[in-house]
Parts: structure tokens; C-alpha cells; sequence
């Protein structure tokens, strides 16, 4: 018999029989094969194999009492058998949904431990010890992020092994100068939760909700005393200056929370900003993941771009905000390509990016729109704050940009007497984007269609104003030539003058070659290409509809 035929027996005269001397005597040799595998006890034997044999789902303490026919009070006398199988690892305790605010956990078995025991193998726990920093704050991150699945005694515990495993990290060292772990271990994990929030999203302060949300799935019922702890400042963390309120306008702004500078220092003096610092997510581009494409401007837009582009190298960036804050101005540059589309604007910052050496995050406007009340304003208000983080980390400063920004940078709304609804929400972001400009200690780039419906107060706040225009029949000829090799100069030439494409329009032809000569199997002729301009310009016959004057 292997392992899980032993463990099968088990189940099945446990069921038959409960947890009576019967059992221990018709079960003996199973209970001996799998107990010296799995160094439990047999009765610990007994309630790990009926969690695997219920391995699809995770299971109650009061489900596992009636299957061996025990009383719920009797029960009581194997929750020692559950916490040393729990720190063992062969099984693990989830807080159901209706057990969030407390009682019994459901238990499961990992998938790991499953596939130790269908080798009939003893399970070598994995064991997170001597890690390096980032490995040491990636752990805690994952444990986190989980912790809502979890009951809080295992997320206490596995942070606690975490913690002694690694004791040549600074935050552990410090930690334990600080005897945070006295009395109960909330403070390190709340202060994990803000250094992981820090390291892995870039995110410097947190706002009330969101702090509220991540405290409620590690502490459940608990996290709205701690909040209100840290509300009124009187946590131990504020007491001992490593948690500290944001502050607004040069005010305490109790809404928001941050780890103060003398916690960087201290718990993360180990942490190299520059390169741990993660930076994830669609929203952010990597600068050197972004290909080479060439763009043809004309004389005055390509000189413009020149400009822009050498004094955002790290370099020379350094020196002119030295002196510009030498002189009591303010560091940031924001600037505003403007155009119709398809003229390269976006693909402009991407390139400069690129030669730059610095990376892009992202603003997809649309998803900063909300329809929930105040709840634009603080999605906005993260991204700058998560921008601010990424700035403070060191190395090049990447580029915030708002691209196709239109609907954030046109003019103020008149409020009605209400002073509420969609024109009182647009307002509030844009008076948010203005403050964080003027604040702005980085590069902001923004991209617009239409530039006459540009705010004024945005207008003047914007260092560096770039009109891109549709190429003239020089640079169209040579875009034309760029995307499509094979075309004769002479086509080239042609299609330039009759067509007054955008470099985007033409990008769009040159892919629907591309496309009809993998379905035909031979690029398309001058006639084709002609035809596929005249598809683009959408030029079509007019249809008079209405009455005749005849």
C-alpha cells in the first residue's frame, strides 16, 4: 500500500467507527505507516487525512467533529492537534466570509503538501531564510496580498518566521529595537504595510479608506480601533515618529498617513530605491523596453524636439534644476504637445523616453473618471502621489504623462447655485493637476488635440508648449518611403501630393500592405496603395437627401 492508500483507510474507519479504541486498533498500522512519514501524532494523522479527503474545498472544525462522531464540546480537547499540524504546514487555516468578525477557521491542505504526500515523501516545508532585501519585502508583499484568505493567527506566524529567519535585515534589526513585537505584533505588520506599499506601488502616503481596507484584511474586526488609533495619532507607531499624518496646504491632514523619513532611514536602510523599487502595471512603461522608431518633423517641430530631449538627458536635467532652484524657481517641467491627431505626439514622448533613459507612467484619464462621489478626485491625487514616490526613489525621474488629455486640461466649468455634479467633479481634478504642478519636482508631458479650449491657469504653467502639424510634402515623402521600402520615389511623390495624410494615416496604409500582401501573397501595386488612401480619407460620393427644386 502507498501513502494515500494508507491515509484512505484511515478516513474510512474513522467514519465508521469515530475516534473510539475500536479505531486505534483496527486503524494501527495505517496510523503507524502515515504518522512516521508525516511525524504527527496519530490522532493529528486522524485530522489531516480527513482535510485531504476533502482537498476541493477548505473544511470547519465542526464538520471534522461530527465525522468522527465527537461531541462539540469534547472537540475543544484537539485544537492543540490543529495549531501543531498548522505549524507544521501540512495544513492551513482560511477565514471564511461569514467567519470574518471571528470563530473557527476552515482548514485545507496546501497543494504542495498533496503532492509530497502522493510521492508518499515527508513535506519539506520552504523555508524563507538569509534572503536579501527585496526577497525579504517581496515574502511580506505576497503575504499581504493574501491575507483576506487567511486567518490572522497564520498571517501573525508567518510573518514572525519571516522576521526570524532573516535577521540580518534592517528592518528586522530594527524592529526589535524598537520592541515592536511587544505585547502583540500589530505594529510590524502595520508597518509592513506601508513599506511593501512603498517598495512594490510607489505609493508614499495612503488614504483613509485604502489604509482601512488593507488593515481589514489582516486584523478583520480590529482594524477600525487601529484606525481610529491612527487618526488621533496615538498608535505606537506615531509615538515612536515612524508613522506620521500627510499634510495639506501646511496643515495635519489626519485623512492620510506615511511612513515618516526617519523610518526610511532606519527600516529601509538596506533597500536600494533605484533598482528595487517595483514598477508594474500597464500604466507604467519600461524605458528600455520601448523600440527605436524614426519620426520626421519639420525644421521648426524637429529643432523643438531637439531642445527638449537634450536637456531632459539625466545630465544636463541635474544642472538646470540646481540652478533653477538656486534662484528660488520651481524645479519641475511640464510641458504640452498640441496637434491634430495622428502627427506623433505620443510616439514623440515615447522616443524621447527612450533616448532619455527614462521611464513612463501612464495616466489613462478615463480610468481616473468615476462616478462615485470624490472618488476621481483621490484616483488622481494617487497618481501624483505614486509619481512622487517613484521621483523620491532616485535615478532618472520618470516622465508623468497625460495623454489625450482634453477632457482634464479644457477650461473651467461655471458651477450653478447646486455647485455639485459633473462640472463640481471636473473642477476639483483640475484644481488638483494645477496644485500638483506648481509642486511638481519631476516631468509632466501632456498631449491635447485641441488646444484653443486650453485653461488659462494650465496655459501658463506649462514650460514647454510643442504645436506639432501634419508633415509638409517633404516629410510625408520620406514617411511614405520609411514605411513602405519598395515605393518608387515617384509614388512617393505622388501620394504626398495628393493626399494630405498625417504620419499616423499613412502608418495605417503602410499596415494594410503590409496585411494584403500575407493574404495575397505579393505586395500591392501603385493602384492598390491608391486605393487604400482613398479608404483612409474616407473619400466617398455625396447623396443629396430632400426635395427637388425642379
Amino acid at each position: 500500500m502507498n501513502m494515500l492508500d494508507h491515509l484512505e483507510k484511515i478516513v474510512s474507519l474513522v467514519k465508521e467507527n469515530g475516534l473510539c479504541d475500536a479505531f486505534f486498533e483496527s486503524a494501527h498500522e495505517h496510523l503507524n505507516t502515515a504518522a512516521s512519514i508525516l511525524h504527527t501524532s496519530p490522532v493529528q494523522t486522524v485530522l489531516f487525512a480527513l482535510l485531504l479527503d476533502r482537498f476541493s474545498k477548505s473544511v470547519s472544525a465542526e464538520s471534522i467533529a461530527e465525522t468522527i462522531k465527537c461531541e462539540r464540546m469534547q472537540f475543544f480537547n484537539y485544537l492543540d492537534d490543529f495549531d501543531v499540524l498548522k505549524r507544521k504546514k501540512l495544513i492551513q487555516a482560511r477565514s471564511e466570509p461569514r467567519n470574518r468578525s471571528g470563530g473557527f477557521p476552515h482548514y485545507f491542505v496546501p497543494l504542495d503538501v498533496i503532492n509530497a504526500v502522493r510521492k508518499g515523501a515527508e513535506y519539506q516545508y520552504k523555508v524563507f531564510d538569509n534572503l536579501s532585501p527585496e526577497e525579504f519585502f517581496d515574502c511580506a508583499n505576497n503575504l499581504l496580498e493574501d491575507a483576506d484568505e487567511y486567518d490572522f493567527d497564520y498571517i501573525g506566524d508567518e510573518m514572525h518566521y519571516l522576521l526570524e529567519g532573516n535577521k540580518n535585515i534592517c528592518f528586522v534589526q530594527k524592529q526589535a529595537e524598537y520592541n515592536l513585537t511587544e505585547g502583540d505584533d500589530d505594529a510590524v505588520l502595520i508597518l509592513m504595510i506601508f513599506c511593501c506599499a512603498l517598495l512594490h506601488d510607489g505609493t508614499e502616503r495612503l488614504e483613509k479608506d485604502e489604509l482601512k481596507s488593507q488593515l481589514r484584511n489582516v486584523f478583520r474586526m480590529k482594524a477600525k480601533f487601529i484606525l481610529r488609533e491612527f487618526e488621533m495619532g496615538e498608535h505606537k507607531l506615531f509615538e515612536e515618529g515612524l508613522i506620521e499624518h500627510g499634510c495639506k496646504d501646511g496643515l495635519t491632514d489626519n485623512e492620510h498617513f506615511r511612513l515618516s523619513q526617519k523610518a526610511r532611514d532606519e527600516f529601509l536602510a538596506d533597500v536600494d530605491f533605484k533598482e528595487k523599487i517595483k514598477r508594474k502595471g500597464k500604466d507604467f512603461i519600461c524605458a528600455k523596453n520601448i523600440s527605436e522608431k524614426k519620426l520626421f518633423y519639420n525644421d521648426t517641430i524637429r529643432e523643438r524636439i531637439e531642445e527638449l530631449s537634450t536637456l531632459l538627458k539625466e545630465d544636463n536635467f541635474a544642472v538646470i534644476q540646481k540652478r533653477l532652484s538656486e534662484n528660488g524657481m520651481r524645479t519641475g517641467f511640464a510641458c504640452i504637445f498640441s496637434g491634430p491627431p495622428g502627427t506623433g505626439k505620443t510616439e514623440t514622448v515615447y522616443q524621447i523616453a527612450r533616448e532619455t533613459g527614462r521611464d513612463i507612467l501612464l495616466v489613462n484619464i478615463a480610468e481616473t473618471k468615476s462616478c462615485w462621489f470624490g472618488e476621481s478626485e483621490k484616483q488622481i491625487k494617487a497618481v501624483f502621489d505614486r509619481y512622487h514616490g517613484m521621483v523620491k526613489c532616485g535615478g532618472p525621474a520618470p516622465i508623468l504623462l497625460f495623454n489625450e488629455a482634453d477632457a482634464v486640461l479644457g477650461k473651467r466649468r461655471e458651477l450653478a447655485a447646486s455647485r455639485s455634479g459633473p462640472g463640481q467633479t471636473e473642477n476639483a481634478i483640475q484644481n488638483i493637476i494645477l496644485q500638483e504642478m506648481e509642486n511638481l519636482n519631476g516631468i509632466l508631458i501632456a498631449t491635447t488635440n485641441m488646444t484653443v479650449n486650453l485653461d488659462k491657469a494650465f496655459e501658463r504653467r506649462f514650460l514647454y508648449k510643442i504645436e506639432f502639424q501634419k508633415p509638409d510634402a517633404e516629410s510625408k515623402k520620406m514617411i511614405w518611403q520609411s514605411l513602405l521600402p519598395g515605393l518608387s520615389t515617384e509614388d512617393a511623390s505622388r501620394f504626398s501630393a495628393q493626399f494630405d495624410f498625417s504620419g499616423g494615416q499613412i502608418e495605417n496604409i503602410a499596415r494594410k500592405s503590409t496585411v494584403s500582401s500575407i493574404l495575397k501573397g505579393s505586395a500591392p501595386d501603385s493602384s492598390a496603395l491608391e486605393t487604400f488612401c482613398r479608404e483612409e480619407s474616407l473619400e466617398k460620393t455625396t447623396v443629396r437627401i430632400g426635395f427637388s427644386t425642379c
